[in-house]
């Protein structure tokens, strides 16, 4: 007889309970550090598309991944029509290694917000110099938001600089935060003055066109690239000595380093042979983030389907030890 089960589904607010700014970034440093001794994997393609748009839907993608050091595997399934769709309904399907039934559906909302600024904060760690430093901050949609505090927790701080499109929206964000933390938050509308003198450059916003042109890092900069369309001119890794990402098959794809392919700069193969190191095998010590104080570094952090099946996996441990979410019997 065919053995019932159940799958747990959890809304937004039981993610909210799970996962703070300190786990989130505490899941982030130890699910890199598994990942570099092989104890996560991704599935092979990393991720699939599908354009159903000419039939009146949306656009899928679809991405999964084992953490072995939570006992789980999960699909993440994203559904929208465009990449700063409002109206986007994401979910990432987990399960339970114990048994081959579906365990879990959790939301990926606030996840992929929270996850991306984690990620991006534990490998940003491993590659700034000694601070205080001075950290430009390219954006001010929800992730930038989740950045604020990660940061201010991470690292040591002695200003951070926020540029955006609309002044309403710096402002705003300004206002959001600097009660809130111990160091300056100040809006800089002029993308020179916003990058001369910082330590640390990250871009995570919807340009199509590079917010950070070469020329103006100084030495021994970091560059975080988050966005999915183009936001790093070619040239500031072509004056960098050291090349960080976190999926290389993907940044090929999307984001700088898909555009950079695009424009001509690299192959697929010269990219990959770019690359120095990966984020994990930095934030675990397997290789060095930097060799030198004076290294300018390009990082491309888009995040990886790791990262957001171990934050679901989470949630969903949480909400079972408190009895969250809503239970539903499978046949």
């Amino acid at each position: 007889m065919h053995k019932m089960s159940c799958i747990r589904i959890l809304g937004e607010e039981d993610v909210r309970a799970a996962i703070d700014t300190d786990r989130a970034l505490e899941l982030a440093r130890r699910t890199l550090r598994e990942q570099a001794a092989g104890n996560s994997e991704l599935s092979t393609p990393s991720s699939m598309s599908l354009d159903a748009r000419r039939f009146g839907a949306g656009r899928f993608k679809f991405k999964a991944a084992t953490v072995g050091h939570l006992g789980a595997s999960g699909i993440r399934l994203i559904s929208r029509r465009s990449p700063t769709d409002t109206e986007a309904f994401n979910y990432t399907a987990v399960y339970d290694h114990a048994g081959l039934a579906l365990s879990g559906l959790v939301p990926e909302l606030w996840i992929s917000r929270i996850r991306t600024a984690a990620f991006g904060t534990a490998t940003l760690e491993s590659l700034v110099n000694p601070g205080p430093l001075v950290v430009a901050l390219f954006g001010t949609g929800k992730i930038a938001h989740e950045f604020v505090p990660m940061l201010a927790s991470a690292l040591p701080i002695a200003e951070l600089r926020i540029n955006s499109r609309r002044a309403e929206s710096m402002a705003a964000f300004v206002a959001a935060h600097a009660s809130k933390v111990k160091f300056p938050v100040r809006a800089e509308t002029d993308h020179a003055r916003m990058i001369a003198g910082a330590d640390v450059v990250i871009a995570v916003t919807a340009a199509t066109q590079p917010l950070v042109p070469a020329g103006l890092l100084k030495p021994g900069s970091v560059v975080c690239s988050m966005g999915e369309s183009n936001e790093v001119d070619y040239g500031v890794l072509a004056e960098s000595q050291r090349f960080i990402v976190d999926d290389p098959e993907f940044a090929s794809e999307v984001g700088d380093g898909g555009a950079w392919i695009r424009q001509g700069h690299l192959t697929r193969e010269s990219f990959t042979a770019r690359v120095d190191a990966l984020a994990c095998e930095v934030v675990a010590g397997k290789k060095p983030g930097r060799l030198a104080a004076t290294d300018r570094i390009v990082a491309i952090i888009q995040g990886m389907a790791i990262g957001d099946v171990a934050f679901a996996i989470h949630a969903l441990h949480e909400a079972a030890k408190h009895g969250r979410g809503k239970l539903v019997e499978l046949p």
